[in-house]
């Protein structure tokens, strides 16, 4: 009896083979994204710490280089500035 998800164990493959290929700062782009939404829910908290120091503890936790995140959060950081200065307005 043939396996049903022969065809599906192919794909996983080559999408295991590509992300092999794409550099680090690219794969790791969809958890900058979570780690951001992390940090603005964690900015609505009453008792809310200093963006720098949720930053910190959010990367902490999700084990990311913190360099890369500031980095990329320089050129794609608008959103979560304007959640912070309205949190603090």
């Amino acid at each position: 009896m043939p396996n049903p998800r022969g065809k599906q164990s192919s794909r996983v493959a080559e999408l295991e083979t590509t992300q092999a290929e794409v550099p680090t700062e690219v794969s790791a782009s969809p958890l900058y994204g979570v780690a951001m939404l992390k940090i603005a829910m964690e900015l609505k908290k009453a008792d809310a710490r200093p963006v720098d120091e949720l930053i910190t503890g959010v990367l902490t936790r999700m084990r990311l280089d913190e360099s890369d995140f500031r980095r990329f959060l320089e050129s794609n950081g608008g959103l979560l500035r304007a959640i912070a200065q309205k949190r603090y307005s």
